[in-house]
């Protein structure tokens, strides 16, 4: 990564984790298998098996338990009526509800629709409001009930039979298992357009849809699957697709075995930054955060009243004292001090407990200017860059910015709001403007990349919603970045921040596991990080679990 590190775009970028597509990419997707000679018909009985094989084995439903399955028009009612006559032909009780005119099908949905009539499946057309109400008894009675009115290819509010309908699966359905995507949820960004199905498990097909990793999406989703369509992974990997959902092949790619005849200057040597009265701790979770995920060497660097408290708390982790401002905060003149750090430094963490301080904020933007290193800025380091972009787009070495939304809304001038309703968006948009890599922290933190590049992040959990947890972020993301450089790895330097991102929300999982959420505290992810870093096994409740050969479980949404 050693060119990678002066620039993040200098550096192919070989993606080890699950793409991501849109609704557009979906379709081209299918586009493609049926260039290939594989028939959409086929690809409709395909995900009509993935269907039968999760409500099976996840659900533990044998026959003769009875099924419920509510069609739209298109095709995901299409595969709604599919996997009704494979339950129907080993023996389930099924009711389908078409809530449409028969004579309206098309296509392949009409072909499914007249198959299974012609194999004795019952199939109850709705085509009035005033006879939703046939639905509601069937629901309360069924085993399980199959969404599938609608696909991919919503974008404006659900109306008309749909609209009413959705409700009554909410309110009615025991369990409720979703075809493709949750009916109502905008497949590219999350959104409830107006009013969607509640899923206790989804099975999307082919690839994983963007907005189904995204809230408020991932909340409608329930547990996630992705079913294999019969198409090779290699189409899709030729798509050029550039979303991703993080696993833990990422953290193995960025931490390779260590060869035994290694010293800790192989592992890279990270200079923290930061610290104020009240807020010296901060700085010193970045710098134990950064040894605890393999850094050879770790210095904090905060104001020479507060070096004590290094000296004292983290035995482990170097002090350096520097010049301060009445207030006690980091003053200007501390880049001179610092010189001979700087240049020790592969990576420096900036910003963690800085402070607001005028003169503090001065400091930081002159440091982010001068200094030609790889450079990761959090917390205030963030505030005194908002309304300066010109100075991280003149940076010529790595930058990454670690935003919360609210600091993020401060360096676009925007609104807190406005950044929340498009997370990836935003997070693309911030990095193409300032030729960075950017964290936007939260749930299903998203790592992005000038390029365009996108992570998911799908480990982590609200237990981590504490002091201190962006800072053992911090710390890590130079960590790793360090650890990358001085080893020569054939990385990405926005995978390796993504891998930090995925170790830094598995160890919270991993913690609350044994803490619980609510007592979760930023001090348990340092603890928990080797098991999140030694024992990949850990992160498969969240990620990857194989329910068959065909298809995955992706993640489990925590109710």
């Amino acid at each position: 990564m050693s060119g990678a590190a002066r620039g993040a775009q200098s550096t192919t970028l070989l993606p080890t984790s699950l793409p991501l597509v849109t609704a557009s990419e979906s379709r081209q997707f299918d586009q493609l298998a049926e260039q290939a000679g594989l028939p959409s018909l086929v690809l409709m009985e395909n995900a009509s098996l993935r269907l039968a094989e999760v409500l099976q084995q996840h659900f533990e439903l044998d026959p003769p338990k009875r099924i419920v399955v509510v069609c739209g028009r298109g095709n995901n009612g299409g595969d709604g009526m599919a996997l009704a006559r494979h339950l129907h032909n080993i023996g389930f009780q099924v009711q389908v509800f078409l809530l449409a005119d028969p004579n309206e099908l098309k296509g392949d949905a009409a072909t499914n629709y007249k198959v299974a009539v012609n194999f004795g499946v019952p199939i109850q057309p709705i085509t009035a409001q005033s006879e939703l109400s046939q639905l509601v008894e069937p629901m309360k009675s069924a085993d399980l009930v199959v969404d599938a009115l609608l696909g991919t290819g919503i974008t404006g509010e659900v109306r008309g039979l749909y609209a009413e309908a959705i409700p009554l699966l909410n309110d009615y359905a025991p369990r409720i298992l979703s075809v493709d995507i949750p009916s109502g949820i905008n497949s590219d960004t999350g959104e409830v357009c107006g009013v969607a199905v509640r899923a206790d498990a989804t099975v999307t097909l082919g690839a994983i849809k963007l907005g189904l990793v995204l809230f408020p999406g991932a909340d409608y989703a329930g547990d996630l699957f992705v079913g294999s369509l019969g198409v090779p992974e290699s189409l899709l990997a030729n798509m050029g697709i550039r979303r991703f959902a993080s696993t833990y092949e990422l953290v193995q790619k960025v931490l390779p075995p260590r060869h035994p005849n290694t010293h800790k200057g192989d592992y890279g040597r990270v200079l923290v930054i930061g610290g104020a009265p009240g807020m010296s701790g901060a700085a010193i979770m970045a710098g134990k955060a950064a040894l605890r995920s393999g850094a050879g060497l770790a210095q904090v660097a905060l104001p020479q009243s507060l070096n004590i408290a290094v000296e004292t708390s983290a035995l482990e982790v170097m002090s350096f004292p520097l010049p301060e401002t009445d207030a006690g905060t980091i003053a200007p003149e501390a880049i001179e001090a610092l010189a001979p750090r700087l240049d020790w430094a592969d990576v420096i963490a900036l910003g963690c407990g800085i402070s607001r301080n005028e003169r503090t904020q001065t400091f930081v933007r002159q440091l982010v200017a001068q200094v030609d290193k790889p450079m990761v800025i959090d917390a205030d380091g963030l505030i005194a860059l908002a309304g300066y972009r010109e100075i991280l787009r003149k940076r010529k070495s790595l930058t990454v910015l670690t935003p919360h939304p609210g600091e993020m809304a401060a360096l676009l001038q925007t609104s807190t709001e406005a950044v929340q309703r498009d997370r990836v968006g935003v997070a693309l948009k911030a990095a193409s403007e300032f030729k960075a890599i950017v964290v936007l922290k939260g749930a299903r933190t998203i790592t992005a990349e000038p390029e365009g590049t996108l992570f998911v992040n799908l480990t982590g959990n609200a237990g981590m919603a504490t002091g201190g947890s962006g800072d053992v972020l911090t710390g890590m993301i130079a960590s790793l970045l360090a650890q990358a450089l001085c080893r020569h790895l054939d990385v990405h330097p926005v995978e390796v921040v993504a891998a930090a991102v995925f170790l830094h929300g598995l160890a919270g999982d991993i913690a609350s596991w044994e803490k619980g959420e609510v007592s979760l505290t930023a001090g348990d992810l340092l603890d928990h990080l080797p098991r999140a870093i030694n024992e990949p096994e850990l992160s498969q409740p969240l990620t990857l679990r194989p329910l068959s050969p065909f298809v995955r479980f992706v993640v489990r949404m925590r109710k």
